[in-house]
């Protein structure tokens, strides 16, 4: 997840990655590290990673969960790409624009679920999730703040560091299909 910045204020860079990998992790996605040193080939101020949906539900599944909705994790996909200028706004007021990337993200996830749900409309889903994305960034501010000040001081945070610092990872999934679980210890046991 990008956050091409216009003024590349690191204060906004830190708290929009930041958002990016708080609500992520909450969302229990599998993550990898963040970052606000820019890349000026690419036009970033930063980035955060979030897996794609194939290695987000290996990972749910791998750990024993199956989920309800098979589009759950596009939906939770789309959520933490709007976390990082939704921080953005609930924490500092204003955004810098720097979404550009994110934005195309979840218009390519958007039409995806779209196609998957017959008669569904992009337009009446994307209100919803982006209250709801609001609603967890007010709730997980705290974590956020602290994600975004670890970021100014170090630029630079690991997979393993963030999942320290927020809290939450993909490894606080919870159980609900034990076949799955075993399944997987057994093809470990097998490969070892």
């Amino acid at each position: 997840m990008d956050g091409i910045e216009e003024t590349n204020d690191p204060h906004h860079s830190a708290t929009h990655e930041a958002g990016h990998a708080v609500i992520a992790r909450v969302l229990t996605l599998a993550c990898g590290g963040a970052t606000i040193v820019p890349d000026y080939d690419d036009g970033s101020a930063g980035h955060s990673i979030t897996e794609d949906p194939s290695e987000c539900v290996y990972e749910w599944e791998k750990r024993g969960k199956v989920r309800d909705n098979p589009d759950a994790v596009l939906y939770a996909r789309i959520i933490a790409f709007m976390a990082g200028a939704e921080a953005e706004q609930v924490l500092l007021g204003a955004t810098q624009g720097g979404d550009g990337d994110d934005r195309d993200q979840i218009e390519l996830m958007a039409a995806e679920l779209v196609a998957i749900q017959l008669g569904a409309s992009w337009s009446r889903i994307e209100p919803r999730l982006r209250a709801m994305t609001r609603m967890l960034v007010r709730r997980h501010r705290a974590r956020i703040e602290w994600v975004a000040a670890a970021m100014l001081e170090r630029r630079t945070l690991s997979r393993e560091e963030l999942d320290h610092l927020v809290g939450r990872s993909v490894n606080d999934v919870k159980v609900n299909a034990p076949f799955l679980l075993l399944m997987h210890q057994r093809r470990n046991e097998d490969e070892a």
